[in-house]
């Protein structure tokens, strides 16, 4: 009995610890912020934030200010508000009460208003990560600070049309995406089901056979008229031919699959083939190669960090879809994300951010906000250690992917430049005033400084030396050279900087490559690799003219982080455009000798998980695919890629079937699909989709409102009163964003 009472007495004492500490204490303060409306004036906007105190005791105007992250909206105040937003570094912002504030008593709400420049078309544009900083007097009377306290913030969600719209005419001028622009959209897409003509033994052209359903989609192939047994079953033999780097030529004969290549890469994309035929594809032959041989995907995990294991699952869909080249964004002005041993600071004092007043252990907080250094949650820290890399250089290898690292100088270095402390800055260039991209005043290192080059010649070393253990020589070495802010440095500081890192790369017999600006600073004799990221073909035609090897980086196709569409919902910027699957499939190309290859990017301002980097680059990466084997003519209309892409892989992705190489069933991926279509015309509702499967399911909200949802199957009467006609299309097991369609 005793024993039995003391066993009781055990398991409510380890009740009572784990609930007292899983208990959290109500945070001081509660926060809820309100888009109220964009271009109250011209290129202006207003919100509202609602403060509540929860302590018991009356707030005032001393001691405390509020910390987090706003992106792309710069604040803007008047004489006599209560509360002062302040811009610290670029998207690391303060607020603060003014003389002006008023005593908030306990329990006590109050709504403030706040302005900005700028526009907040997207509900990912709200502020984040709210954090409370306090001061409180020692017994000596210095004043001290509390450790920072996580603050609570609700947004209040985007339903009226001042809050999606911009007023002002922008050099853009895309549409706000409402059921009327998806409708037309879809439809557009839809209608296009006349394929093109596909290249056929050296360009003889003969149309299109039914479609293997794979992609990229070979270029030439025949079906079989003697039906054989199911493609996975044949037995097959491989042999060398002279066939061009990654070529293979699939031939069925006598029941047996008769694999002919030019290289590994070459069998190892057969191979890939044949696996991704259906069984009872009666095939007979195929003649396939790349049109380009640099077809790359760039991941930045900088400015918002995903750990190696994330980046493998990207590898591993990249070898699926035949891309071969992985180019890794490794430091920028918001994190140092790779491991030098012979610079440890860099890792230690660069790769976190959180709430300091010095930078002197981690950077100022950015856009996920937080004041944790500490916290391994966070996208705003973390870093590949040298094994991290090493690890993903193989796994990327045995697929046939290239890893090209990229350290981004001498600007988008201010990451480097605080984690070293005073070694790459100098007296003389920190009293210059500039303006980066990202609104950094800081983000250069002093170039004149003797310890600029051996810096950068440390790290190339390391990286020439984890590649060579890895057993994949490093070859390119991607230096960025873009967007350093003008006022920085002298024409001559920065040739100086550049040319003595072209030595360095020379020594290791390490081919330059960097973003279209480096040509201000390298020759085409440097064989410099050049991407062309701005919208259109100007620069990319003056660069192949001028004989550099030109990569294709168009910001308005390739950049997978801009948002899929004008819609309040979606995450991602727009400054050059927005971007879907079919933006990435579906463009004219620049046709040029020197266009060597064409690159995505998804840099990760916008990233906040990696189930959103998903989110980003699927279905985006089919269509980068497609057109980068099929550079010149792809054989699929767009009303068949799109049946393609809805149909066989985006379903691949949801089971997990696309990560074929991964040991195990891979989870299922995160994925974008289509908002659909609301069309009104007579008072009748028609909706559409982009794929037949699923279902589409919609809300009717009234004047009065009232909300009725049900399920689409045909066109029907708008009801009397109907204010908004909302709809969703859920499709293996996602849902999309909602679209809007406001009754006049």
């Amino acid at each position: 009995m005793k024993r039995t009472l003391s066993i009781i007495w055990m398991v409510s004492m380890v009740l009572t610890i784990f609930m007292s500490c899983s208990r959290q204490p109500e945070a001081p303060l509660s926060l809820h912020w309100e888009l109220l409306a964009n271009d109250v004036e011209p290129g202006i906007c207003e919100a509202a934030l609602t403060v509540t105190n929860n302590r018991d005791q009356t707030m005032t105007k001393e001691g405390w200010f509020l910390g987090f992250s706003l992106m792309s909206l710069h604040p803007l105040y008047a004489e006599g508000d209560e509360l002062r937003e302040t811009e610290v570094q670029a998207s690391y912002h303060t607020i603060a009460p003014t003389d002006a504030f008023t005593p908030l008593a306990a329990g006590e709400s109050r709504t403030y208003k706040l302005r900005y420049k700028g526009s907040a078309v997207r509900q990912s544009s709200h502020p984040e990560g709210f954090f409370l900083v306090r001061t409180c007097k020692k017994e000596n009377g210095e004043m001290s600070e509390e450790q920072p306290v996580s603050i609570p913030c609700t947004f209040a969600p985007y339903t009226r049309k001042e809050q999606m719209t911009r007023g002002i005419e922008t050099w853009l001028k895309t549409p706000y995406a409402d059921g009327e622009y998806m409708f037309a959209y879809i439809e557009s897409i839809l209608s296009d089901n006349v394929p093109q003509l596909v290249k056929w033994d050296e360009g003889n052209e003969s149309p299109l056979q039914p479609s293997l359903q794979i992609l990229p989609t070979p270029k030439s192939y025949k079906l079989s008229d003697v039906p054989h047994l199911p493609i996975g079953e044949l037995p097959r033999v491989e042999y060398f031919r002279g066939l061009p780097a990654e070529s293979y030529l699939i031939e069925v004969m006598n029941d047996t699959v008769w694999i002919g290549y030019g290289d590994k890469a070459g069998l190892y994309y057969a191979n890939l083939t044949l696996d991704q035929l259906a069984e009872d594809t009666q095939l007979s032959l195929i003649c396939d190669s790349p049109d380009l041989h640099h077809r790359a995907m760039m991941l930045d995990i900088c400015r918002n960090y995903y750990p190696a294991d994330s980046i493998l699952r990207v590898v591993d869909a990249m070898a699926s879809l035949k891309l071969n080249v992985l180019h890794l964004h490794l430091a920028d002005d918001e994190g140092w994300r790779i491991e030098i041993p012979a610079l440890p600071q860099l890792t230690q004092n660069g790769s976190s951010r959180g709430y300091t007043t010095d930078e002197t252990d981690c950077l100022y907080p950015a856009y996920c906000g937080g004041w944790d250094k500490s916290d391994k949650n966070s996208t705003a820290n973390g870093y590949l250690t040298r094994e991290d890399y090493i690890r993903i250089l193989r796994y990327a290898g045995e697929r046939y992917i290239r890893v090209i690292p990229e350290i981004d100088m001498p600007g988008h270095m201010r990451a480097i430049k605080k984690a070293m402390g005073g070694v790459l800055t100098d007296s003389v260039l920190e009293q210059r005033k500039y303006l980066s991209a990202q609104n950094y005043t800081d983000n250069v290192i002093a170039v004149t400084r003797p310890e600029a080059l051996p810096t950068m010649r440390t790290i190339i070393e390391a990286f020439v030396a984890m590649h060579k253990e890895a057993g994949y020589p490093l070859t390119v070495f991607n230096i960025g050279g873009d967007e350093v802010p003008k006022g920085a440095l002298t024409r001559e500081e920065h040739q100086t900087f550049i040319d003595g890192v072209l030595e360095i790369l020379k020594e290791y017999n390490l081919q330059p490559a960097g973003w279209e600006e480096m040509t201000h600073f390298c020759k085409p004799e440097s064989n410099a690799i050049c991407y062309s990221w701005h919208n259109g073909y100007q620069k990319a035609q003056e660069m192949a003219d001028a004989g550099y090897p030109v990569v294709l980086a168009t910001a308005n196709h390739l950049y997978f982080d801009f948002a899929y569409c004008h819609q309040h919902e979606e995450k991602g910027l727009n400054w050059g455009g927005y971007t879907d699957e079919f933006d990435a499939f579906d463009w004219q190309q620049l046709e040029h000798k020197n266009i060597i290859g064409i690159s995505a990017q998804l840099w990760s301002e916008v990233i906040r998980s990696f189930s959103q980097v998903e989110w980003q680059i699927y279905p985006k990466m089919f269509g980068l695919s497609e057109r980068a084997w099929n550079y010149q003519s792809s054989p699929l209309s767009i009303a068949e890629y799109a049946d393609l892409v809805y149909g066989k892989y985006l379903p691949m992705l949801a089971e997990g079937k696309l990560h074929t190489h991964l040991a195990g069933k891979a989870p299922a991926s995160n994925f974008h699909l289509m908002q659909p279509g609301i069309h009104i015309e007579n008072g009748i509702v028609q909706m559409n989709r982009i794929y037949p499967a699923g279902e589409i399911v919609y809300t009717l909200e009234f004047a009065d409102g009232r909300a009725e949802q049900a399920t689409y199957s045909e066109p029907f009467a708008l009801p009397a009163d109907v204010r908004v006609v909302k709809a969703q299309w859920q499709y293996l097991c996602h849902s999309s964003n909602t679209t809007l369609q406001f009754v006049e």
